[in-house]
């Protein structure tokens, strides 16, 4: 089995990103994606100046907290942004699953370029796409994913959330029919075959999964999960049998 860490939300915060920088060095993780509309996108840059060889960089594509890069009288008159005293802060993850209209999406799609674009104007070299809160895989930008991956020359991109060991037949088979309807819509993107979180792991999850498959597991260094992190930092990886760590430049 190849297996991906992959450390979200880098660039949140300068903990997250000390946390995440923390985790690379222990060998605890193996790729991380960055928030370009977040406190420390600096420190996130940083990073990726230090780490670029030993991990994959890739975007954390975000519509679900904090601000938004671009103003958008669409996505407020909408509900999609809403206004909290003089900010404007992201309200998507009411929208993610509901049909939007072509210009909903055009605006949703030219806020996630401006992020991405945010990301290389650092020089960041970006290996992958994810979301914050799995925005990229829910109804409203099933149309924009396949844009953005093409524009950006992106060949690679976080798969919907297959790895459930504790979810019922009927979830897991609801899941399934969605991940391939994307995996369908996205051909030629590359993904791993199953993406999961980390407590599934550690709790033996793993022992379901064929041989020969690629695992992506999420993590969150910095404090938001720390019975999360705590688990992470008690695997020692060296000593899984058959077990390979990669990152997403290695797929």
């Amino acid at each position: 089995m190849e297996l991906i860490i992959n450390a979200d939300d880098c660039g949140k915060s300068k903990e997250v990103n000390e946390a995440i920088a923390q985790f690379i060095e222990m060998g605890k993780i193996t790729s991380t994606t960055i928030m370009a509309n977040m406190d420390d996108l600096e420190g996130a840059a940083r990073l990726f100046d230090k780490y670029r060889e030993r991990v994959s960089f890739g975007v954390h594509l975000n519509l679900t907290e904090g601000h938004p890069l671009l103003e958008s009288g669409l996505l407020i008159e909408k509900g999609l942004y809403v206004e909290e005293g003089d900010e404007i802060v992201f309200n998507l993850n009411l929208y993610r699953n509901k049909v939007m209209g072509a210009d909903v999406q055009k605006e949703l799609e030219k806020e996630l370029c401006a992020q991405i674009e945010k990301v290389m104007d650092y020089g960041i070299r970006i290996s992958h796409f994810d979301s914050h809160h799995h925005i990229h895989t829910g109804l409203v930008l099933l149309p924009v994913m396949p844009n953005l991956l093409k524009r950006y020359g992106i060949r690679k991109m976080r798969r919907m959330r297959n790895y459930v060991p504790a979810a019922s037949w009927a979830n897991m088979a609801l899941r399934n029919l969605w991940a391939q309807l994307i995996k369908l819509q996205n051909r030629k993107i590359i993904m791993t075959n199953y993406f999961g979180i980390y407590e599934d792991w550690y709790d033996g999850g793993k022992q379901i999964l064929p041989g020969s498959v690629t695992l992506e597991l999420m993590c969150h260094p910095g404090g938001a999960y720390p019975e999360e992190e705590s688990k992470l930092l008690e695997t020692d990886f060296t000593s899984l049998k058959d077990v390979k760590l990669i990152n997403y430049n290695e797929i």
